[in-house]
């Protein structure tokens, strides 16, 4: 595991900034973990426009006949032309910060994604739907379709947090990489994430290793844009149960025929484990790993599929589904 940070944007009332309309901050122990690794672009959109803490709410309002607008919940004032100005002239920007991933308040009317209420009018006007993104959300979706969004009470359910701590510090990587390019970095960066990509995609890993191999003879640059291509594209997968038992049997292959009866029936009741919601993933990969340290296995040591992000985010905790 190297020591590149991701570039993360967070809406700043996620542990930053006392700016929500009620004058708090949202304490989240997930992105307080993320801190020491993590590189944090943070703003508020509705402070960003000139709105104070505390302040009146702002909601979105479809009034019949209307286009979708930003207004205030009580007095109606009209904030819609601010927020998207702003949004349009900070997102510009943002393209050129390198950002690997966003973490947004969730059913914020600016921020939120799919999950944000829209009102038929201000005031005590009934629903018109609940799962709408936020003015801001919605183009940072459209001007960053290829990367990892979340808001944080998603990332409470432990598979979507692991997901999304395994892409944006892959892709860390990545951009890492490009940017002190040579082929030989680039070989190592593909070696070092087989099993990992495995996890996800089979086929696309050997998409990847094509890309990578350049038969075409293309140059590095649009070598790099293929391959980036398609590693996001396979980040944006599941990494299915089935996927990731395949990859631990390739991997227990390694040892297969060296490891005692004693140890095969350990390894094999912890797949079990695995395989029935008994234990995580990572178990069955910490009793892999120890096997590779046992036989010196050095080409499987240096493998991320052990670890794919900082241990410190590493947090067996869960909003209530299954590991």
């Amino acid at each position: 595991m190297n020591n590149v940070k991701p570039n993360v944007f967070v809406s700043a009332c996620l542990e930053f900034e006392s700016c929500r309309f009620d004058g708090t901050m949202i304490s989240d122990d997930v992105v307080r973990r993320m801190k020491d690794v993590v590189n944090f672009i943070r703003v508020c959109p509705e402070l960003s426009i000139g709105l104070t803490a505390p302040r009146e709410a702002v909601r979105l309002v479809k009034r019949k006949g209307e286009h979708q607008k930003l207004l205030g919940s009580v007095h109606g004032v009209d904030y819609t032309e601010k927020m998207e100005n702003f949004t349009s002239k900070y997102l510009e920007k943002l393209l050129s910060r390198d950002i690997d991933g966003f973490l947004l308040k969730a059913k914020s009317p600016t921020c939120g994604i799919g999950d944000v209420k829209v009102y038929q009018d201000i005031g005590k006007a009934q629903l018109d739907s609940a799962r709408h993104d936020g003015m801001f959300g919605t183009a940072i979706k459209e001007r960053f379709p290829d990367h990892p969004i979340e808001t944080e009470r998603r990332i409470s359910n432990y598979n979507i947090r692991e997901s999304f701590f395994t892409h944006v510090f892959t892709m860390a990587s990545f951009r890492e990489m490009k940017h002190d390019f040579s082929y030989k970095k680039f070989v190592e960066f593909h070696t070092k994430n087989k099993y990992l990509f495995m996890s996800y995609n089979q086929a696309i890993l050997k998409d990847l290793g094509q890309i990578l191999a350049n038969h075409e003879k293309l140059s590095h640059e649009e070598v790099l844009q293929k391959y980036e291509t398609q590693l996001r594209k396979l980040l944006h997968g599941e990494s299915s149960k089935k996927r990731r038992i395949n990859t631990l049997t390739h991997i227990y292959g390694y040892f297969k025929k060296d490891l005692t009866t004693e140890e095969k029936e350990y390894y094999f009741n912890a797949l079990d484990d695995y395989i029935d919601y008994r234990i995580p993933y990572s178990n069955v990969l910490y009793i892999l790993k120890g096997f590779a340290v046992r036989f010196q296995e050095e080409y499987l040591l240096q493998q991320t599929v052990f670890q794919p992000f900082p241990k410190e985010l590493l947090v067996v905790l869960d909003s209530g589904n299954k590991i």
